[in-house]
């Protein structure tokens, strides 16, 4: 059976990468593109945890903009060619390119205080994608500690969370993100973005496999009244995956089919297939049943076929889904007493790993 993830070192993609075609020549000035299709010129003056807050040139006068993130579509800045030539590295699997620009960039004194947490972000991510987890929680932690109220915030402390559980060192994890909480109240950062942080402990405390504990910290996330978008359902998934690792099973299908007839992100929905394929794999292994490891071969393919990842989202599903649909194939090759199918089976299975290990050369759900 493929272990549960956050039993592993997880991978992140470059989750705060803005995934932009190639970048010929930026403006001179910054622009925020709203959801309602309107596009402001001028200059981002700062980007908190909460809102932009834009000075756009009206005529001859400039009107200070306080916008909400829930209704920007894209921000772009202005004169910033060398950040987009290394986002635009890491996004076309440059990572080593990207790296060496981001860090560049992170030494170079003169540049714009605004994109200071966006380089150490998506540095951050680059070195935990690059097998690089300590070094990543480093720039992760001194991201946070420098802009703790950031727009990248809760990015950046899921990301300094996989660092941790990518190094094996789940207690110091739990410091280091008590430590970012902490720094995020200090901030100025209200309770209902702290609430997402109670996600992140749960992480630390799944990873030790203290299911119990991290049941509570996952259900705080998904009985939240405000916590922001996506971390409640997510906390949904970390508690239905605590249930599944108890051995409390019939609960966990319970969940997981509840956050399937919820249809709400990618991630969670890609995530509760996974854990129904598990069980399903467990139960066809024990049983050496074809039709059950069919089964799960199919629901594990959901989450590479249907629910895979847009550009800068979490991969750990995707890459987990890919790796279980590998281990689902391989069981059926070795019930399967057919030559030509057996076969097959086999060549389906090797066909996922190598597309896995293409696509995260670095990834935790490859074999040892």
């Amino acid at each position: 059976m493929v272990r549960n993830p956050i039993n592993r070192p997880s991978m992140a993609p470059l989750a705060g990468i803005l995934a932009l075609s190639l970048v010929v020549a930026v403006p001179a000035q910054d622009s925020v593109k709203l959801k309602d299709g309107t596009v402001e010129t001028g200059r981002v003056e700062s980007e908190n945890y909460d809102a932009l807050v834009f000075k756009a040139k009206k005529g001859k006068e400039d009107k200070q903009l306080r916008l909400s993130w829930g209704d920007v579509e894209e921000v772009q800045y202005g004169a910033a060619n060398d950040y987009y030539k290394a986002t635009n590295a890491l996004s076309t699997g440059d990572i080593a390119g990207g790296m060496q620009r981001l860090q560049a960039l992170a030494t170079n004194a003169s540049l714009r205080k605004e994109l200071k947490p966006a380089v150490a972000l998506n540095l951050g991510l680059a070195q935990l994608r690059s097998g690089k987890p300590a070094d990543g929680a480093a720039t992760l932690a001194e991201m946070i500690k420098a802009s703790p109220n950031s727009r990248y915030l809760l990015q950046a402390a899921r990301g300094l969370a996989e660092c941790y559980i990518a190094t094996g060192d789940a207690a110091a994890g739990s410091a280091a993100i008590d430590a970012a909480a902490a720094q995020a109240t200090e901030g100025g950062v209200d309770a209902n973005a702290a609430a997402a942080f109670d996600y992140f402990r749960g992480l630390m405390l799944e990873a030790k496999k203290d299911y119990a504990n991290a049941k509570i910290k996952f259900g705080l996330v998904a009985s939240a009244r405000s916590a922001p978008a996506g971390y409640p359902a997510l906390g949904k998934l970390g508690a239905a995956r605590c249930a599944a690792a108890a051995g409390q099973v019939d609960q966990a299908k319970k969940d997981f089919d509840s956050l399937i007839n919820e249809g709400t992100t990618n991630e969670v929905l890609a995530g509760a297939w996974n854990g129904k394929a598990e069980l399903m794999l467990a139960d066809g292994i024990k049983g050496k049943n074809m039709e059950r490891l069919l089964d799960a071969s199919l629901m594990f393919l959901r989450g590479v076929v249907e629910f895979a990842p847009a550009a800068g989202q979490n991969s750990t599903e995707y890459e987990r889904a890919m790796a279980g649909a590998a281990e689902a194939f391989k069981q059926m090759a070795e019930v399967e007493s057919d030559a030509n199918l057996k076969k097959q089976h086999a060549a389906r299975s090797r066909a996922r790993l190598e597309q896995l290990k293409k696509e995260y050369p670095h990834s935790a759900f490859l074999p040892k």
